[in-house]
């Protein structure tokens, strides 16, 4: 059975998610029973991806965490789509300025979806971006980022969309912006081998069907040195398999 205490909580999912996917998660909190069929039917269809996500979120919900019990008080989510962490993480986000980055008609979306919902989080600035022609330093200056004080940077779920010139773009723009004491978390899709290969074929053809491509995948190693490159240094690089024993302890 997948795990029975709660890694994140998200009283937001389904107004965000909206439609019939709101529909159905609605009835799921409302039937435990379903609710466990669908993460056991999901972990089976994506080969144990949904339950990979569920800890990626858990991982960067405790980095921002302990960036506020550090004093940070600036956090930046790039491409945060749907992102509810300003709204749902309670004291960790009351003292910070949360500056989510993303398309413009994304983030009309999901203010819709929103409506008068007040954020834990002292302030949001919807940062409006085309990533393709907008200089992302300029946009988090305007929107009022304090490139004099620490902050947390979240890249979760992006990176594989994006080329490699685009990766090294935004990893050296954000070097250059963010002063000592920042944190940078990315996360990243490994190129992998075997099932794991045929796993994200089949992921593929999904996320291509969505309308998406995934265009980077990458091994750690490389992946250290693209990071290192720019100047950052890596602090820990971890998996679904460092977190499930961390996380779930004996389930």
């Amino acid at each position: 059975p997948y795990h029975a205490k709660p890694l994140c909580e998200d009283p937001l999912a389904a107004p965000l998610l909206g439609g019939a996917y709101g529909a159905l998660l609605r009835s799921a909190e409302r039937a435990p029973s379903l609710a466990r069929a669908l993460v056991q039917l999901g972990d089976t269809c994506s080969g144990g991806r949904t339950r990979f996500m569920c800890f990626r979120t858990r991982v960067l919900d405790d980095a921002v965490r302990n960036a506020a019990i550090a004093g940070i008080d600036q956090l930046v989510i790039l491409g945060a789509g749907l992102d509810a962490r300003a709204w749902r993480l309670g004291a960790a986000v009351e003292r910070m300025t949360v500056f989510e980055v993303d398309h413009p008609d994304t983030q009309a979306l999901k203010r819709t979806r929103l409506g008068d919902r007040a954020a834990h989080a002292a302030k949001v600035h919807f940062v409006g971006m085309n990533f393709e022609q907008d200089a992302l330093d300029v946009r988090l200056l305007a929107a009022g980022f304090n490139p004099a004080r620490p902050a947390l940077v979240l890249w979760e779920g992006v990176v594989m969309y994006l080329e490699s010139a685009a990766i090294d773009a935004t990893l050296a723009t954000m070097y250059r912006l963010l002063p000592a004491g920042s944190s940078f978390a990315i996360s990243y899709s490994r190129t992998g081998s075997g099932s794991g290969f045929l796993l994200r074929r089949g992921l593929g053809a999904v996320v291509a069907a969505a309308g998406e491509r995934f265009l980077h995948h990458e091994e750690p190693a490389g992946m250290r040195a693209r990071v290192e490159r720019v100047g950052f240094r890596v602090a820990w690089d971890e998996g679904h398999p460092d977190w499930a024993p961390r996380l779930l302890g004996s389930e």
